[in-house]
Formats: C-alpha cells, structure tokens, sequence
C-alpha cells in the first residue's frame, strides 16, 4: 500500500495509531505516534486508520509528494524534539555532535550512538560523511534539523573508533523570515579511541537522560566577532587581565596527569608538516609536560596518550625515557582505559 504525508494509519503488530509525516525510497514510513514521537515503520506493517477514512476523503489541502532520502548504512534516524524550555533567541550557530553509550553499559565495552544536536534558532540543512571501514569511499545521510532538536544518525561499533578516524559535516543555516544570504560551513569531528574509553570525557547535559560526550561543531558567529574585534584592536582590559593572571598563584597538578599527544589536541594546523616534523613536535610537547610534572612536587605518573599508529610515538617516546629519564619507571598503561594506545610513566 503506498502511503503519504498526512494519512492517518494504525499499527499492525501494536495498538497504537499516528499520522505520516514522510516517506522515503526505501519504503519505510516514518509516523508520528499517539505519543508525539516520529517512529520509522515498514510500510507493509500499518493500515489506513478506517475511523479516519471520511476525512482523507475530502482534505483540504493535497499533501506534498515526499522525497527520497540518502541514509548512512544501517541508521534509523529519529527526530526528537529537546524537552529543556527554547532560549531566547540568539544569533549564533551551534551544533553538537553527540556519542552516547548504547544499552547503558560502560564507555569501555559498548558501542556509541551518535547523535547531532541543533542548539540554535538556526534551520540546519547537513550533509553527513563517514568513511567506509575496509574500503574506499564515504557513507552520507543527509538531512534538515530544526531549531532545538537532535537527531540519531548511526551507532559506532566500539571495535570500530580507531578505524574511522572521524567523520565530515557540510551545513546550510536559514532562519524563518530571515533573507540574508550566509556562508556554508564544513567541519571535521575527529574520533581518537582512547579518549572514547575515558569515563572523564562523558558529562551530564541538557540533551540526554545520561552522560554523553559531546563536541562543539560550529560556533562561527561568535567566532567571526571575536577574530573582528582582534584585527581592529578592539581588546580591552588586556593590562588588567595580564596583572590578574600574574597574581594569581599556580595551580596544583593533580597526583595522576593525562597528556594526549595526537596532534589535533596539541596543534592548530599541521598543514606543510612532514611526518619528522610532526614527530618531533609531539616529542617536545612530551618532554616539556614530563619536565613540568617532574618539578610538581604532587604529581606521581602521567599517562601519554599516543595512539597505535605505526607505533613510532611510542618508541620514540620511550627511547627518550630510557636515554634521558633514568628514575622514571613506564609500563602501558591500562588497556581498558586507553585501548593500548598509551604509557604510563611513574615519576615519583
């Protein structure tokens, strides 16, 4: 049976009833519920609703022919409205990528469901790309969030982090009523394993019941007036905040400090590095943050985050502690923590 935006049906395989909201080439329905939530549904598993029939006899206005819609492979994308009171309204651009452990279980032995969030007065029209693991080529899903909402997009096998690596984001942003042409965006969230495995990363939040670990994909307006107010000089306080900063004492480094060396954490822009330079970078990050916690009288290991890789990092890192770091003592560090891809140095 071929159904369209607007029909009110009833489920087959449960007593519940809704009204379509669209339909895609893939044949699944997706119906608003008695509930107030769109769930997708498989065409041959709902009826026309008989109560209803009298009233699609005559509508009022003939619905739009729904179009087809790319997904990623095996995705179910649902669209929930945030349940948090909406903001003033405010002219900035914010979306969230969101990795949520699936079934409740700890971050280091389940999979990831990965949501974007729409915190914004924005209409966000994106396009999803992840890459395929095992061979060429991305996935995509595409799609438009309105303001204040969140959409599942897929989940990620925990086995399967450190292989994607990340995954791309191209956006259009419109406001009802609002004609000023604006700029697309494009963006890279990149997905290092080991941070995904760290109970630390996952904060409660106002989008989900649980803790989830949460990333800040644009904020351009925001950032476009603080670049703005940098090239016309417009930096006030500067010599109050130096005397404030100056004032104020160090803080004390925890007994247990955790360093990541990827190079997205420790550098803005590797653009015209080669892979030496990149290496010996990440080496004088690694003995300035050693040296650092070697002098705090407080610190007792630190764990140096530096990934599997090809594994140069990591012998590099420890030829340098055997050479030049006799009284430290290294072992890996926990692989439920960190997924192999760290060390454990013991400096006190």
């Amino acid at each position: 049976m071929n159904f369209k935006k607007g029909d009110k049906v009833k489920f087959l395989n449960e007593d519940d009833h809704g009204t379509v909201t669209r339909v895609t080439g893939d044949g699944m329905v997706y119906v608003l519920n008695s509930d107030d939530f769109e769930v997708p549904v498989l065409a041959r598993e709902l009826i026309l609703d008989p109560d209803a029939m009298p009233a699609q006899k005559n509508p009022t206005k003939p619905a739009p022919e729904p179009q087809p819609e790319s997904r990623a492979e095996g995705s179910r994308r649902i669209v929930l409205h945030n349940s948090t009171p909406k903001k003033p309204k405010k002219d900035t651009v914010e979306l969230l990528a969101a990795f949520v452990p699936a079934d409740g279980k700890p971050v280091d032995k389940c999979d990831l469901e990965f949501y974007l969030v729409n915190d914004s007065e924005y209409n966000m029209c994106y396009n999803y790309l992840r890459p395929i693991v095992g061979r060429p080529g991305y996935l995509s899903a595409m799609g438009v969030l309105e303001p204040d909402t969140k959409e599942y997009i897929e989940t990620f096998r925990r086995s399967d982090i450190g292989e994607v690596g990340g995954v791309k984001l191209q956006l259009l942003t419109y406001r009802e009523g609002d004609t000023t042409p604006r700029k697309p965006l494009e963006a890279e969230v990149k997905m290092h394993a080991p941070k995904f495995y760290q109970e630390s990363y996952y904060k409660d939040n106002d989008f989900f019941d649980g803790k989830a670990y949460i990333v800040n994909v644009f904020e351009n307006k925001e950032m476009d007036e603080a670049l703005r107010s940098l090239k016309d000089g417009k930096v006030q306080h500067k010599d109050a905040d130096d005397k404030q900063l100056k004032s104020q004492k160090p803080q004390r480094l925890p007994e247990k400090v955790v360093v990541d060396l990827h190079l997205t954490e420790i550098i803005d822009d590797e653009a015209g590095m080669s892979p030496k330079d990149m290496l010996d970078y990440q080496m004088k990050v690694f003995r300035e943050k050693l040296d650092e916690c070697i002098a705090d009288a407080h610190v007792k290991k630190v764990v140096f985050i530096h990934g599997k890789g090809n594994g140069s990092l990591k012998l590099e890192l420890r030829k340098c502690l055997d050479r030049n770091y006799k009284r430290c003592q290294y072992q890996d560090a926990s692989f439920e923590e960190y997924g192999g891809g760290a060390t454990l140095v013991y400096v006190k």
